[in-house]
């Protein structure tokens, strides 16, 4: 199950590199990043191998955990960014800092429980009871405090949003409040041998790990589906484009057929599609204007269609 929810999140990853290549700096692409890898060093099967290499201490569930926070770091931010932009403390230190305080307080509560041979399984033995349950429990706490404002955030904007956003957002808000929820109770069962009680000492339900996964699930394609919807619109407003650019083409042949061809300017080699409608659009105004008065190089209709196109020149109507 882990590798499951691994590669799905690492799948993620890859679907965000356009966006970390454009902006150097996607938040999305760094959540999958780290949280895939804390879910790949989960299973006994890497995480043993990997201890070994690290002194055979247990550095690897320090490491895992470590990950896993700063992913529910990365996805916060990006979801909260994307629904309320602007929002928050502008000192980066200041926004930081509860990721700063969850991943150190974390580390000092690993060192005092004792460094002890690693095991497949993190038992919750150790030199200090109370340091090894505050250890196991930052993670689900800060998961779960993540998660809560994150399902705040999609359940206040979510209503306001286009189509594809108010889809994507509400199965980001769905997936979030399902972590809460299991966070808490796996913060319960992490103070089962500090306080020994039928409910804090119980194993965790063989459920638990399809919760999980479920809410992963649910994060990653909410995440997903508005950048896949944002890409095809983006398709099909160039595909609409340079049909448009074709049929002003013709009508500015037209308009330009008593004009000196000689005396007009030619468009940059890296001028954008946008940039050559409009300078189509300016060449054929320029030739209607020294037709003189009374005349008109334009047909009704491709006057009626260019004054669509400039009123329009987002080219969301525009056919």
């Amino acid at each position: 199950m882990t590798l499951i929810m691994a590669g799905a999140l690492f799948l993620l990853a890859v679907a965000r590199i356009p966006a970390m290549l454009k902006t150097r700096n996607d938040a999305v692409f760094l959540a999958a990043v780290f949280a895939g890898t804390s879910s790949l060093l989960i299973g006994p099967e890497v995480y043993l191998p990997v201890d070994r290499v690290l002194g055979s201490i247990n550095l690897t569930k320090l490491a895992l955990n470590s990950f896993m926070i700063a992913g529910l770091w990365y996805l916060r931010s990006a979801v909260i960014s994307a629904v309320s932009p602007g929002g928050g403390p502008h000192s980066p230190w200041i926004r930081r800092l509860p990721l700063i305080v969850a991943l150190v307080l974390q580390a000092v509560f690993f060192f005092l429980a004792g460094l002890r041979p690693s095991t497949a399984v993190w038992n919750g033995s150790g030199d200090s009871p109370l340091a090894t349950a505050l250890f196991s429990a930052m993670m689900p706490v800060f998961i779960a405090w993540s998660c809560g404002e994150i399902a705040w955030a999609c359940l206040k904007y979510v209503p306001a949003m286009r189509q594809s956003f108010r889809i994507g957002f509400t199965m980001v808000g769905a997936g979030s409040l399902i972590a809460v929820l299991a966070m808490a109770d796996m913060t319960v069962r992490s103070f089962g041998g500090v306080f020994p009680s039928p409910i804090t000492s119980r194993a965790a339900p063989p459920w638990f790990a399809v919760v999980e996964m479920i809410s992963v699930t649910l994060v990653g394609l909410g995440l997903t589906i508005p950048a896949l919807a944002g890409r095809i619109t983006r398709r099909q407003a160039a595909v609409r484009l340079e049909r448009t650019i074709t049929k002003v083409e013709e009508i500015r042949q037209h308009a330009l057929r008593n004009v000196d061809m000689g005396r007009i300017l030619k468009p940059g080699a890296d001028a954008t599609a946008q940039d050559r409608l409009h300078r189509m659009l300016v060449e054929i105004w320029d030739a209607e204007l020294a037709a003189g008065e009374g005349r008109s190089v334009l047909s009704p209709e491709d006057r009626e269609y260019i004054l669509l196109v400039e009123s329009d020149f987002d080219l969301e109507r525009t056919r």
